[in-house]
Formats: structure tokens, sequence, C-alpha cells
């Protein structure tokens, strides 16, 4: 009677258990079982809310996504307040933001306590790239012979950028330590943003500038400026006689990428769903077709790729603001 009694009571706990984990897997083979939530760090018609929509668009016209999106925009803050959000998800699934090196470099400034490993890095999905532009009689025909004169004097040069930190001053600071120049002594003027820092080269205010590749491009076109030098790793189709820093020797390209985080434990099915999803939306042709739009390069990297890109970057950013005493904070 005990040993039918046994048998009966351990039926029941295998039943229970097979039970359990039945419903654990469908439960994350039914992810996601309801909308969305998809966060730009910045406000409607801006280039994190142009990726939001892109986003949307892709993934409901190649029919890859069958729940809504909702966007909800944290501008403000240089993407503070999108990073303070996600920390505040903790284990939310159902939330995603989409955010640029601001992540890396609001930490390092002491801006916010938060940074990249308090997120969860889903993908790195664009990017866009720097470049370095004299006006068209400038006495500078390569980006080599302004880092001769660098080397020669750190401050023989002025260069002007959108604003400090960014991209556009990594991309003078880098090569130029690449190349041995003392560059803690480089003179760096911020102006407002990359369109009135055009104006100011065009104006004579300054001699060189680093900027977004598309914000020079239109200029060089039009034979006003001379692009001496892309950040992209090789070439760019649409100015294929100006070199990347590596056709010069100096191993540096810069990415001003943009991608997408999840809160901070995000539950494995749920990153899984997305990493694999934004693998695939890359690929179509939706996808692609704004990248032409909006004048964007494809840089996808899943989150594991990703996470170890943004430990390096971050790394690279430290020592850098550190040389120039801008350094505030940052977790190892």
């Amino acid at each position: 009677m005990l040993n039918k009694t046994f048998r009966v009571a351990l039926a029941i706990l295998a039943a229970t258990a097979l039970f359990m984990v039945a419903g654990q897997v469908n439960a994350q083979q039914a992810y996601p079982t309801k909308s969305v939530q998809l966060v730009p760090a910045g406000s409607p018609g801006g280039g994190l809310d142009i990726h939001a929509r892109a986003i949307e668009q892709a993934l409901t016209v190649e029919k890859m996504f069958d729940k809504p999106f909702t966007i909800l925009h944290k501008g403000g803050g240089g993407g503070n307040l999108l990073t303070s959000y996600l920390v505040n998800q903790k284990g939310n699934g159902y939330v995603i933001g989409i955010n640029s090196n601001r992540v890396l470099l609001n930490e390092l400034m002491g801006t916010i306590e938060y940074g990249f490993k308090d997120m969860t890095p889903i993908a790195r999905l664009t990017t866009e790239f720097n470049c370095g532009a004299v006006r068209a009689d400038s006495k500078y025909k390569s980006a080599m012979d302004i880092l001769a004169d660098l080397k020669k004097d750190p401050t023989s040069v002025t260069f002007g950028v959108g604003t400090i930190p960014s991209n556009d001053q990594f991309n003078i600071l880098l090569p130029s330590k690449q190349n041995g120049v003392d560059y803690g002594k480089v003179k760096i003027v911020a102006f407002d943003a990359g369109g009135d820092a055009m104006a100011k080269l065009l104006g004579g205010h300054v001699p060189v500038l680093s900027t977004g590749f598309s914000e020079a491009i239109a200029q060089a076109e039009a034979g006003k400026v001379r692009i001496l030098s892309v950040s992209a790793p090789s070439k760019l189709d649409r100015a294929p006689n100006v070199p990347c820093w590596k056709d010069l020797g100096i191993d540096v390209a810069i990415y001003h990428w943009r991608g997408i985080y999840g809160p901070p434990d995000m539950p494995k099915e749920a990153y899984d769903y997305w990493n694999k999803k934004f693998a695939a939306m890359v690929k179509t042709k939706t996808w692609k077709g704004s990248l032409d739009k909006f004048e964007l390069f494809d840089a996808f990297l899943p989150g594991d790729e990703f996470n170890k890109e943004l430990a390096k970057d971050n790394e690279t950013y430290r020592e850098l603001l550190g040389t120039m005493g801008m350094l505030k904070k940052g977790k190892k």
C-alpha cells in the first residue's frame, strides 16, 4: 500500500514538473505577447527618432513583427533621460531604447551615474562617419600635412568641431595620438552645431573642421571645401578619392553609431528575440532603403559583439578625456 501511494505521489510530482517546464517553454516561445515600447533618446524629428520610425517601418512592411510599437521619446539631458528610464525598467522585456555613444561619454563626464554596463546592449545598427575638411583655398592638401604641422607644434593648428566631447573631437585626437603628436595640447574650438561649425570654416574663422561626412559632402561637391580624410574603415562610395585614415597609414576608424539597449536583467527570451530580429531586419530591402534615404551606413553588430566594442570604446574615451582633463568618473 505504501509503495503504491509512493508511486502515485511520484507520478504526480513528475507530471507537475513536466507541466511547469512546458509552461516555461511556451512562455518563451510566445514572446512577445503585447506591444513593445521603443524609446529614442531624442525628440520627434531628430536622428534617433528617425531610427525609431525606420525600425517600425521595416519590421511592419516586411511583416516581421505583428505587435504594435509604442514610441516614447526621452529627449534631453544628452541621452541621460533614456538611460535613467531603462535602468528603472529592470527586468522588463517590453522596453528597448535607441541611443548613441553618449551612453559612454555621459558617465565618463560625470553627468550621470549609469553607463553601458547598467543596461543590456542588444545590437549596434547604424553609423555615420566623420571627416576632416578645409576650405577650397587652404594651404593643406592632405591630412598628413596637418599632422606634420601638429607634430612640430601641437598648438599650430586650430580645429573647429560641433561639440565637445564628441567623435568630431576624437577624429582629431586619435590620429594625432597615433602619429606621435602631443595631442593634449591640440587646440579645438566647439561651436553650437555642425552647421554653425561649417559656417565658421567657410568664413575663415578656423582652418580645419572635423565634422560629420554628411554635413561636409554637399559643400565639397559644390567646390567650397575639400575633404582630406574620412573616419570610415575604407573609402566611401560618394567620395572615392578621399582617403580613410588607414589609407594614410594610421590605424584609426571612428564610428558615430546608434545602438539598441534593453533594461538591466532583460529576460533571456526577450534578448534572444531582439538579437535575431534585428539581425534579420538589417538585411531587408525596406531597412536598406532607409539607410540610403538618411545617408546612414550599416554597422550591425549583435549583442555580444556590440558589448565588446562598447568596452573598447569606453577605455579609448577614458584615455582621451583623461589626457584632455575632461574625465570626471566612469566604472572600470
